[in-house]
C-alpha cells in the first residue's frame, strides 16, 4: 500500500465516521474522542507486547510481534484519522509540513549530541539512491513553499514522469481561477477545451509548456514540462436526438 492508498484509507474511514457516528458528538468533543481513539489503540499495542513478553502471569505468552505490529498500524490508522478530522483537506502536504519540521527538529538535536547530520547522511548517500524519489521529495516540498509564500492552490495530486520529465499538477475539479494564478506565476499559457466524454460533459482547462520550442525548467528541479489542469462545469452531456422514422405510406 503506497502513501496516498494509506490516506485515501484515512480518508474513507473519517467520511464512514462522519456519517456512522454518534449525531449527539459532532464538532469538537467528536474531534476529541477521535485523539483519544489514538491512545485506546496505543494501549493495545502495549497489550500485545506484554503478551509477546508474557509480563501477565495469569494469561503468559499470548501475542506474537505480528500482532504487535498490527497493532502498530492501528495506532497510524487512528492518528492518520484524527489529522484527517482536524485538517478536512490536503492531509498529505499537511503532514508533510509536520514531518519536515519534525525531521528538522530532530536532525537538529541528534547534531547537538554528537550524532551525524541527517542532511549530510542524504547528500552523502550511495549509488543505491533513488533519484527519482528524491525529485519527488523535492517537488512536494516546492509545492508547499509556493503555497505558504504565494497562496496558490495545491493539486490535489501531482505525477512526476521522470522517464520524459513532464510534471503535472491536477487541482480540483472548478479552480479554472486557480490554474490561472498558476500559469501567471510559472508564465504558462492557458488554453479551455470542452470535453464530451461517457455520458459527461465538462471544460478542461490546462496551463502547460509549449512541446515545442527552447526547453526552460519553470520550477527548478529539472522537470522539462509542467502542466497544471482543473475539469469545470462537469454536468451529464446532453442525449442527442433521435433520427426520424420513416414511416411506409
Amino acid at each position: 500500500m503506497t502513501t496516498p492508498t494509506i490516506i485515501d484509507a484515512a480518508r474513507r474511514i473519517t467520511a464512514q465516521l462522519d456519517k456512522r457516528g454518534n449525531p449527539d458528538l459532532t464538532g469538537l468533543p467528536e474531534t476529541l474522542c477521535r485523539a483519544l481513539k489514538v491512545q485506546e489503540e496505543a494501549g493495545e499495542m502495549a497489550q500485545a507486547v506484554i503478551g509477546v513478553l508474557g509480563q501477565n502471569p495469569r494469561k503468559g505468552i499470548t501475542h506474537n510481534w505480528d500482532d504487535v505490529v498490527a497493532e502498530a498500524i492501528d495506532v497510524v490508522m487512528s492518528a492518520l484519522v484524527f489529522a484527517e478530522t482536524v485538517t478536512r483537506e490536503h492531509l498529505e502536504y499537511a503532514l508533510a509540513d509536520r514531518l519536515a519540521g519534525r525531521l528538522d527538529h530532530l536532525a537538529r538535536r541528534a547534531a547537538a549530541s554528537g550524532a551525524p547530520d541527517v542532511e549530510q547522511v542524504a547528500e552523502t548517500a550511495g549509488p543505491g539512491a533513488d533519484p527519482g524519489r528524491q525529485r519527488q521529495a523535492a517537488t512536494l516540498r516546492w509545492l508547499l513553499d509556493v503555497h505558504t509564500e504565494h497562496g496558490l492552490p495545491l493539486p490535489e495530486d501531482f505525477i512526476g514522469y521522470t522517464g520524459g520529465g513532464t510534471l503535472r499538477l491536477r487541482l480540483a475539479d472548478d479552480q479554472a481561477d486557480g490554474v490561472t494564478r498558476w500559469a501567471a506565476y510559472l508564465g504558462l499559457p492557458v488554453e479551455c477545451r470542452e470535453v464530451d466524454y461517457s455520458g459527461s460533459h465538462w471544460v478542461n482547462v490546462k496551463a502547460e509548456q509549449p512541446w515545442d520550442g527552447e526547453v526552460t525548467d519553470v520550477t527548478g528541479l529539472g522537470w522539462k514540462h509542467v502542466e497544471i489542469v482543473t475539469n469545470c462545469d462537469r454536468r451529464q452531456a446532453p442525449a442527442e436526438a433521435a433520427a426520424p422514422v420513416a414511416v411506409a405510406a
